[in-house]
């Protein structure tokens, strides 16, 4: 194991310099040359559209092919047609202002690749979280080396053929390898690292880059409420509690992690899930659309937190009695009712089909509660009021704010994405990721006669004493 580990090692070391070698001898790919890396990763993702969706198939034990395109497919393909509209214009320099002493001068900022950007890729979204990002950075005229999930060996195989026959080894390299490999894969001296994945392990990627003083962009997760107000029409608010919650089973990081309700609302919201799980999935989790967990490790949790609960009274129900419990890698979602803090369901990222629902008397004590936690990766309002949307988008720090929807933010190819504090740092899609994996480099170009030589030493001339007198003016 040692030997092979040493060998993947040496693997990547290789193809870092080669694709270092090449950002430095062609430091500012073309327009042109970067529109064409995104047309050739669309046909090639539209071309391989049934393999993609066999191979998620294969890797999750179940997932239904429709749901797969519309999480995959559909927003990756909205990511590159969003680039390539915009990207003439995000590469254009930004004039900027020069300070009066300067003149006559002009200043801008233009948007160099960073060189070579590594990216670490999840198993929950092998698809959509490997190309999103892969877009930004080529986008921004990098090369890219790709560390995808070896949870998904069906889904890599797939997207090393359309990273091969799209980008080719001038671009990009992708390498396959275990949590060994990836720890690695980290410690190289990138130009920029992009992870997604658990907060812990995040923290261990941050640690490894500052060996090289990689910067980072971190997309981690953690536990995004979903804030009920009195207000809510709550046979709406349950069904979209339920896309956002069992889409892939819940195992997305932006899905709603608690919700917290009023007291009265309660058992109407949970007799509206129950009729929504029902319509979704009238043979419960043996329903053809209703996803498997990825391995038995991410369903040996789930069942921890349930049993850790029961244990200490806290009440869970099964909303799908249509079915059993659990089948095939399959976990019905289950209501928790008020779990108390020091559970491990309340500490960690649930990942998965498990609902705490908790309960206030007031809006103020459930934004308190929100608010004194780490910042989430999301918040989600229901709501009839502006003002309820106004007290969120103020006292709450999140990623993102969605009001009267869930995960709908993720596909909106126009809207930054990225988390704050412990839910992550950096953002990318968007104009946004282009700058994060484009150095902004300032340019001032100074012309004609020098009116700062006019301020040099000795500084007891007139001219320094105007500056003492105005010099607030300037």
């Amino acid at each position: 194991m040692a030997v092979t580990l040493s060998y993947q090692n040496e693997e990547m070391h290789q193809a870092f310099e080669r694709l270092k070698s090449l950002a430095q001898r062609h430091t500012m790919p073309t327009l042109e040359e970067r529109l064409q890396c995104l047309k050739r990763l669309e046909v090639a993702l539209l071309h391989s559209e049934r393999s993609l969706l066999a191979a998620l198939q294969k890797d999750f034990g179940h997932r239904a092919l429709e749901e797969s395109r519309l999480l995959e497919l559909v927003p990756a393909m909205g990511e590159i047609k969003h680039a390539k509209r915009h990207l003439k214009q995000w590469m254009r320099p930004s004039k900027r202002r020069v300070h009066l002493s300067t003149l006559p001068a002009s200043a801008k900022v233009v948007y160099q690749p960073k060189g070579v950007v590594g990216m670490i890729s999840p198993w929950n979204y092998p698809v959509l979280l490997c190309l999103g990002p892969l877009i930004g950075a080529l986008a921004a005229g990098n090369r890219v080396m790709l560390k995808v999930s070896e949870y998904c060996p069906e889904t890599n195989k797939v997207l090393r053929d359309i990273v091969d026959r799209s980008l080719g080894e001038n671009w990009l390299e992708m390498v396959e390898g275990d949590a060994d490999v990836a720890n690695a894969f980290s410690l190289l001296p990138f130009d920029h690292l992009l992870f997604t994945g658990s907060t812990s392990v995040g923290r261990i990627v941050m640690r490894n880059a500052a060996e090289n003083l990689t910067p980072v962009t971190l997309e981690l997760g953690g536990k995004s409420p979903l804030l009920v107000a009195p207000s809510a029409d709550l046979k709406d608010t349950a069904k979209k509690l339920v896309f956002g919650k069992l889409l892939n089973a819940g195992q997305t990081c932006v899905a709603p992690d608690y919700v917290f309700c009023h007291q009265d609302q309660k058992q109407d919201l949970v007799d509206y899930i129950k009729q929504e799980l029902a319509d979704y999935y009238p043979e419960g989790v043996l329903s053809s659309d209703y996803t498997s967990l990825i391995n038995s490790r991410q369903f040996d949790r789930l069942q921890g937190y349930l049993e850790e609960a029961r244990a200490e009274g806290v009440e869970c129900d099964n909303l799908m009695p249509q079915g059993p419990a659990y089948r095939d890698g399959k976990l019905a979602l289950h209501v928790l009712h008020q779990p108390t803090d020091d559970l491990r369901v309340m500490q960690d990222e649930i990942f998965g089909p498990l609902l705490p629902i908790l309960l206030y008397s007031d809006m103020e004590e459930a934004l308190s509660y929100i608010h004194q936690r780490p910042r989430p990766l999301a918040m989600y309002l229901f709501t009839q009021q502006t003002e309820d949307q106004r007290r969120c988008e103020e006292r709450i720090a999140s990623g993102s704010l969605v009001i009267n929807h869930t995960l709908i933010q993720v596909a909106q190819a126009d809207l930054p994405f990225g988390g704050i504090g412990p839910s992550g740092m950096g953002l990318y899609h968007a104009e946004e990721g282009f700058r994060s994996f484009s150095h902004s480099k300032s340019v001032l170009h100074k012309r004609g006669r020098n009116v700062l030589a006019l301020l040099r030493p000795p500084y007891r001339r007139p001219i320094h004493r105007l500056v003492a007198r105005f010099w607030r003016f300037l």
